[in-house]
């Protein structure tokens, strides 16, 4: 006789024992998850701390070349040009800021061999934290106008409870036509999201002299207006003069101070022009306050005190 084979019945387990085994997988899932999760985010809180001068030379290095030591800069050579720089830093604060520290400095760049006397440019930088992480905000090259960008040149100031910014002094030359114009202006820079923004180009002095100082150039324009009212040519005759007018004086400077800020709400500035002399005319003290407007990211400058340079 064949033998018979009962199958055997396979018994499924209770649909509560599988609940709890799902129950612990998904337990465990969320365990590891939290656990990343606060390595994570221990990591982003970390305040940032870090060695000013090391990461200075770091950035220094990228953004320019090689250390000289006999230069005392970094040597930068211009692809266009191929002239070549000295840059050095002329400024540098350290600050602590949302995320740990932050360091703020101010480049300045000068031609070894340059026929024209005033190839120069300077730098503004910006390091702080993000997520853990130590970022660099930064405009290596500004142009400098006449003159090299020195310490004295810059100034750190606070703008509001969170940004601060550079306010760096720059000077331009023009001669010409028996005049030499000289013109500084203050240019207001602080770093915005991942850029560095100008906040404003506002008067620092200006002056237009025809040789000597003030006074010279005056007596100088007096004679010629008095030559000019006495030498009439005769009827049918032109006359021939000197073909420019000499410039008049002007002697004019201004100052600016900024508020004690406390919150995010930015400082205005008190511009103020001192009491002195435009092409011949006396000039009275005058202040002007101004604001800052969030949407366009500037100071709000009036005509009179607004700069670009020359």
């Amino acid at each position: 006789m064949e033998e018979v084979t009962t199958p055997i019945q396979m018994q499924r387990a209770p649909k509560w024992r599988r609940y709890v085994i799902y129950f612990f997988a998904a337990l465990g899932l969320l365990f590891f998850v939290g656990i990343a999760l606060l390595a994570f985010q221990g990591k982003k809180n970390t305040p940032i701390a870090f060695d000013a001068d090391a990461a200075n030379e770091g950035v220094m290095s990228t953004n320019y070349g090689k250390y000289s030591a006999s230069k005392r800069g970094w040597l930068y050579v211009d692809e266009q040009s191929k002239l070549t720089y000295v840059v050095s830093v002329v400024q540098q604060k350290k600050i602590n800021g949302k995320e740990g520290e932050e360091l703020y400095f101010v480049t300045s760049g000068q031609a070894i061999d340059s026929n024209s006397g005033n190839d120069t440019f300077y730098g503004v930088f910006h390091l702080r934290g993000n997520n853990g992480e130590l970022y660099e905000y930064s405009d290596p090259r500004r142009s400098s106008g006449a003159n090299v960008v020195k310490a004295e040149h810059v100034h750190f100031e606070k703008l509001s409870a969170e940004v601060w910014g550079w306010v760096v002094k720059i000077t331009d030359i023009e001669t010409g036509d028996g005049a030499e114009i000289t013109n500084t202006r203050n240019v207001l820079l602080a770093p915005r999201k991942n850029q560095i923004a100008v906040l404003a180009e506002f008067s620092g002095a200006s002056s237009v002299l025809g040789g000597g100082g003030c006074d010279e150039t005056e007596r100088r324009y007096s004679e010629w207006r008095k030559a000019q009212s006495e030498k009439k040519p005769a009827e049918g005759e032109e006359y021939e003069g000197e073909d420019f007018e000499p410039p008049r004086c002007t002697k004019l400077r201004w100052t600016y101070r900024t508020d004690p800020v406390a919150n995010s709400t930015f400082t205005p500035l008190y511009i103020t022009r001192k009491a002195g002399m435009e092409e011949g005319v006396s000039t009275p003290a005058k202040t002007w306050k101004v604001v800052f407007d969030p949407k366009s990211y500037t100071y709000l400058l009036p005509e009179e005190v607004r700069n670009a340079g020359l």
